[in-house]
């Protein structure tokens, strides 16, 4: 993953008088936002006369469905927000399936939606609709902007919890709550520290990992998010394990690689099935093992019945979810603990690993 450029953009400190407008586009500029995806629409208008002047580029599309995936694949390459924005009411509507998408890829994606003003709501006012029950679903936190004079802080929040919970959040805004006068202060953003995840946890999966016959790893986008494709062909070369890509995340390890078999699920590599169906252990490196990619393919039930599963995700609502695992490891696919600095996770420190061969 690419880490956040050096912004030269200053933002204003201390308390200051602005309009909502600019409380909005400041704190973007506060979150390093540069690009933003959608559609022009009216709600805005106000905000939008300012992402020139304060390094914002509107990236319009065709239809707000494709802002929405663009947002996900440039959070998904970038390592930063991913930022979509649309008129209120069948703008909004348009991104819901994108901010689906971005919800199980963990993409820390902010959906801007202004909605209805305040004097129409409940009365049929322009393009009205019930917009966060629509993203309820799919998103990790929904701020929705109760005064103009809050506007800095649900804009902050949404920001922070997008990269703390590592999903979409939603930012909802009645369209007259742009205009005014108000005082705020533009929020730092708050950035979480991610561990390697816990001892116990960390020390389970060293003493099943050190048992093992036949350990496989299943590389996912968690590795690629966390810039640790290095750091997991380290892992496995140290266990002489091979290695599958999930579903759609071929870059989460080298192809060139000679542990390297290929993608699981949907038209996945058939060598890469069949090699998984040997496993003893399967470490899930930063993947919720989701079913399109663990389904069978070209007629083969491939996923292992008694491998005991490793699981490392970011969210701890995934461990577990769609397999049932031996062991769950909440923390960073690519930070080792401190006594472990060269290799991902715990397996260096006190065990010697059998080396084994492919078999496919």
């Amino acid at each position: 993953m690419s880490t956040q450029p050096t912004d030269t953009r200053q933002v204003v400190e201390g308390k200051q008088a602005m309009t909502p407008s600019e409380a909005f586009v400041e704190t973007l500029v506060a979150n390093g936002v540069t690009d933003m995806f959608g559609i022009m629409g009216s709600a805005f208008m106000d905000a939008m006369d300012i992402f020139a002047p304060a390094g914002i580029r509107l990236i319009p599309v065709v239809h707000e469905q494709g802002a929405a995936h663009m947002a996900d694949g440039y959070a998904r390459v970038s390592g930063r927000h991913g930022t979509v924005i649309g008129q209120n009411g069948p703008g909004i509507s348009n991104c819901v399936t994108g901010i689906a998408a971005a919800y199980w890829a963990h993409s820390p994606v902010v959906i801007v939606t202004p909605e209805a003003g305040t004097t129409g709501i409940g009365l049929g006012g322009f393009q009205e609709c019930k917009q966060l029950p629509m993203f309820q679903e799919f998103t990790k936190y929904q701020g929705h902007v109760t005064h103009p004079s809050r506007m800095a802080e649900y804009t902050a929040r949404c920001f922070d919890r997008a990269m703390s919970e590592m999903g979409p959040t939603q930012l909802n805004i009645p369209r007259d709550y742009f205009y005014g006068e108000i005082e705020c202060e533009i929020p730092e953003p708050a950035r979480l520290d991610r561990g390697p995840g816990g001892t116990r946890t960390l020390n389970e999966a060293a003493e099943l990992l050190a048992n093992a016959e036949f350990p496989v790893i299943v590389s996912g986008g968690g590795v690629v998010m966390a810039d640790g494709v290095d750091a997991c062909q380290a892992l496995a070369e140290r266990l002489g394990a091979p290695v599958v890509n999930s579903y759609q995340h071929n870059d989460s390890f080298p192809a060139s690689h000679p542990l390297w078999c290929g993608p699981l699920g949907y038209q996945g590599s058939k060598a890469g099935m069949k090699l998984i169906a040997q496993a003893d252990v399967v470490v899930a490196l930063g993947t919720r093992l989701g079913p399109f990619g663990t389904l069978p393919q070209h007629g083969l039930d491939y996923w292992p019945k008694d491998a005991k599963i490793i699981q490392i995700d970011a969210d701890h609502k995934m461990l577990g979810l769609v397999k049932k695992i031996a062991v769950g490891i909440c923390g960073d696919a690519r930070k080792p603990p401190k006594r472990s600095p060269n290799v991902w996770q715990a397996v260096n420190w006190s065990v010697t690993l059998p080396r084994t061969s492919v078999r496919i």
